[in-house]
């Protein structure tokens, strides 16, 4: 293929790729802000997979730029040495060069990573209000919280934590709040973290669904908390959850 020609099919994909990257970017800023992934759509996509769609055009733009450094790995080396007067003879090395070059992007890239994935804090204080039951001291639940719209319409000795409760967890909390993200140091996985320890107050209180800070966290009655809307379950999942713990929200080992 002609190198000029390579050269323009080069820039014309990198130039599309960036206007992917602008597009995408604005989608996940302004039509579907943060917050949002489980109440909003747009085009059938919700922000997460709008978001995997940016991350992917970003890496593509990366692999083009790559192959517009290779193409033209001659004249760069032969500018930036003779700039910083490193060219030692007329013709330099360009294997050597671009290893050296390589071993030194991967270096950075590396370093960059390791420090983000060590750098990663739980916030100290939610950015709006009280994030309840998910840190220690939080604040008293309102007193209009034990009083809740909601009626309870499902038998409590037929709902089950393994059958029922659990998968409502795993379906809607469980990446976020798992072995694998703990955000707000939460996991749904771990009975401790409903029932309080460590001065964290519980979300749940056996045989007071109505009362419970769960309850109105994942009924939409609390909206002083961080991503308040994100946490809200369907009415169903809701009823299935006030039956639980109504009947003593008993969380056995599963066999």
């Amino acid at each position: 293929m002609n190198r000029t020609f390579a050269n323009i099919i080069i820039d014309i994909i990198a130039a599309l790729l960036l206007l992917g990257m602008i597009t995408t970017g604005y989608i996940l800023r302004f039509p579907l802000p943060p917050s949002s992934n489980k109440t909003l759509s747009l085009w059938g996509y919700t922000r997460h997979q709008w978001g995997d769609g940016h991350f992917w055009i970003s890496l593509g733009l990366l692999i083009i730029l790559i192959i517009h450094l290779v193409l033209h790995w001659n004249w760069i080396v032969t500018v930036i040495g003779k700039r910083c007067h490193l060219l030692q003879t007329a013709h330099p090395s360009l294997i050597r060069s671009g290893i050296l070059t390589g071993g030194i992007v991967i270096c950075l890239m590396t370093i960059f990573a390791w420090t983000a994935e060590n750098s990663v804090k739980e916030i100290a204080g939610p950015m709006r209000g009280k994030h309840l039951g998910h840190r220690g001291n939080a604040d008293p639940v309102n007193e209009s919280l034990t009083t809740l719209p909601i009626h309870n319409s499902i038998d409590q000795q037929a709902v089950g934590l393994w059958k029922d409760i659990y998968p409502i967890f795993e379906n809607n909390c469980l990446s976020c709040h798992g072995p694998q993200k703990q955000l707000a140091n939460f996991r749904v996985d771990r009975r401790e973290d409903f029932f309080g320890s460590n001065g964290r107050s519980p979300l749940i209180l056996p045989g007071q669904g109505a009362a419970s800070p769960l309850i109105a966290i994942v009924s939409g009655i609390r909206k002083d908390m961080p991503m308040a809307n994100v946490h809200k379950l369907s009415e169903q999942d809701v009823l299935k959850l006030k039956a639980w713990i109504d009947s003593g929200a008993e969380w056995t080992v599963k066999s």
